[in-house]
């Protein structure tokens, strides 16, 4: 059994505890937090909706699929825009979207701009929510979230900000990513001064690094 399987309650028992939870819940930390072999938060793991915040290239899609397992259905914006669409159009959801046990949404940008198709997909969310179906919602710029939480009880959803580490965090996420390129882990020292800080910067700078070998 992997970690997502043993972290991942039976929505039976995802019900039963979440009608003793507090609310709202509000979590923040680094990717590496939520994808080593440490127990995920309470609320995140019981309650069928979360949002996951964070600037593009935090992790927010790696986290996404601890939470749900890799193989689960990962809409992104441009096929979640034609699923609305023909929701409005059909009245009906493509792919079994509403009865889905596990379903991933990518932040969508265009619902400040599109509020019929908003309204379609917040009454999915609050539907699934209500209907303990998992749904996690991943969004780099936050306006899209903050208008999808109006309709969900504060109850029924979680939400994760995750954030870049700082400090020696920083170093010590380097000297992984040496370990895993397989090479010096003194190397690290030379992406302290990368502006702006990223993962992926992290990374294309030790590649460079190593070509240079």
């Amino acid at each position: 059994m992997n970690n997502s399987q043993r972290d991942r309650p039976n929505s039976g028992s995802r019900r039963r505890r979440r009608r003793r939870g507090p609310a709202p819940a509000l979590i923040s930390g680094t990717s590496s937090e939520f994808l080593g072999g440490k127990p995920l938060p309470r609320a995140v793991r019981e309650r069928p909706l979360v949002f996951l915040l964070g600037p593009r290239g935090v992790g927010k899609t790696q986290v996404a699929h601890r939470l749900v397992g890799s193989d689960t259905l990962h809409l992104y914006e441009r096929a979640l825009l034609d699923a609305v669409s023909m929701q409005v159009r059909q009245r009906a959801w493509p792919d079994q979207l509403d009865t889905l046990p596990e379903l991933i949404l990518e932040g969508p940008s265009f619902l400040p701009h599109r509020p019929g198709l908003a309204g379609a997909l917040q009454a999915l969310i609050s539907t699934r929510a209500e209907s303990d179906l998992k749904t996690i919602v991943t969004d780099a710029e936050g306006t899209a979230a903050l208008g999808l939480m109006e309709g969900v009880a504060p109850e029924l959803r979680a939400t994760v900000v995750l954030r870049f580490p700082v400090g020696r965090g920083r170093l010590k996420l380097a000297r992984q990513f040496c370990s895993q390129l397989g090479i010096d882990p003194r190397y690290a020292e030379r992406t302290v001064d990368i502006s702006p800080w990223s993962y992926a910067a992290v990374w294309a700078r030790l590649e460079q690094l190593q070509g240079e070998e």
